[in-house]
């Protein structure tokens, strides 16, 4: 019987040997053969690019008001949006956990433009249904170097980043994205953008907070 992800996909070889090495790093007690083994993990998984995590709006208020089924469907319909659009970007969707999504970029500027046509498409398919079923994500981007593995899952600083950007600190329809990301793009940025610091813990994060209402950013590539 074949192991599956959350999301109902059968686990990769790279899963596995992902797991296996954290398994045999895990057990290694001497520090120079677990700094060997840290090394190779890296080698083998490691890479650098943009992580992309959206976020529903009003998760708990939806599923409280119109029930769990509602709150599924919705789910559903949003993840429908998402990975097409993640595709045409040149991205890839690696999962998708209750209301959450999670995509890869190598370059932040596709992150980016698909933040917003992701908004965009789902302000379209707004138009077309009742308030009470349309949809708003919030969305974190972040660039760095992560633990790629396969198409299925990531790991590292801009990962938990990401996801603070985009879980916690971004309102609906909202793109926060680091000053890190944006600075590997060719976006100019309007003057009159938020510009924010968040703290966690003793982490500082610097970040540009956007939104599809108003156009501050222009592609310049």
């Amino acid at each position: 019987m074949k192991t599956m992800t959350d999301d109902g996909r059968p686990v990769s070889a790279a899963h596995d040997d992902f797991t296996r090495l954290i398994a045999d790093f895990s057990d290694t007690t001497d520090a120079a053969e677990q700094e060997r083994k840290r090394q190779g993990i890296w080698e083998r998984f490691g890479t650098e690019g943009a992580v992309f995590i959206s976020d529903m709006a009003n998760f708990s208020v939806t599923s409280r008001m119109r029930g769990v089924c509602h709150f599924l469907k919705m789910i559903h319909r949003t993840r429908e949006a998402v990975a097409p659009v993640v595709a045409d970007n040149n991205g890839t969707v690696l999962k998708c956990e209750a209301d959450n999504c999670y995509a890869f970029f190598e370059k932040p500027g596709d992150a980016l433009r698909a933040a917003f046509d992701i908004n965009s498409e789902l302000f379209r398919r707004n138009q077309l249904t009742p308030l009470e079923e349309h949809i708003y994500l919030s969305i974190g981007i972040d660039w760095g170097r992560v633990l790629l593995i396969g198409d299925e899952d990531y790991f590292g600083d801009p990962v938990n980043t990401a996801s603070k950007l985009g879980e916690d600190l971004a309102s609906k329809a909202e793109i926060l994205i680091t000053d890190r990301a944006l600075a590997q793009t060719s976006f100019k940025v309007h003057d009159n953008a938020e510009r924010m610091v968040a703290r966690v813990s003793d982490i500082e994060i610097n970040y540009v907070r956007l939104t599809l209402a108003e156009p501050t950013v222009t592609d310049q590539g």
